[in-house]
C-alpha cells in the first residue's frame, strides 16, 4: 500500500453515507474536505476546521525482519481522527468504520476534555515480503 491508496480508501470509507468528514475553510472562503496528508508540512494554521478532521502521516514507520533470502517489511501507517464538534458521535462512528475496514489496526482513544478535542490515533499494519537488496 502507498499513501495515495491509503488516502483513497480512508476517504471513501468515511465519506460514505452519512459523510463523516468535516470541512476546512480556507482564508479565501472556499472549503475542502477535512482530510490531509501530513508530510513536510502539517495543516496550515490559517485553515479553519469544522467537524471531523482526518490526518494521515505521509510515511509509515518501518520495522524490517530478516528471513532466509527475503525480508519481512512490517510498516505501520498512522491515521489521526479529531472531532472538533463537541458532543458528536462522528468520531466514534468513524473509528467503528475504520475498525471494520482495518480489523488488525491498533486504536488509541483520547477522550474530549476542556483542554483537548476527542481523538483516535489509529496504526494500520501493512506487511510486505521483499527480496533482499541488492539481489545476490
Amino acid at each position: 500500500m502507498n499513501i495515495a491508496q491509503l488516502r483513497e480508501v480512508v476517504t471513501e470509507l468515511l465519506s460514505a453515507s452519512p459523510n463523516l468528514i468535516g470541512t476546512y475553510t480556507l482564508p479565501n472562503g472556499s472549503t475542502l474536505p477535512a482530510i490531509y496528508v501530513v508530510g513536510r508540512q502539517s495543516v496550515p494554521n490559517e485553515w479553519k476546521v469544522k467537524g471531523l478532521e482526518v490526518t494521515i502521516e505521509e510515511f509509515p514507520s518501518v520495522s524490517p525482519r530478516a528471513m532466509v533470502g527475503k525480508v519481512q517489511n512490517d510498516k505501520q501507517w498512522t491515521v489521526i481522527l479529531v472531532d472538533y464538534t463537541t458532543n458528536s458521535n462522528a468520531l466514534h462512528s468513524a473509528a467503528e468504520r475504520m475498525a471494520r475496514r482495518f480489523p488488525d489496526a491498533q486504536f488509541s482513544f483520547r477522550p474530549e476534555s476542556d483542554v483537548v478535542y476527542g481523538q483516535y490515533r489509529i496504526r494500520i499494519p501493512d506487511t510486505q515480503l521483499l527480496p533482499l537488496y541488492p539481489p545476490s
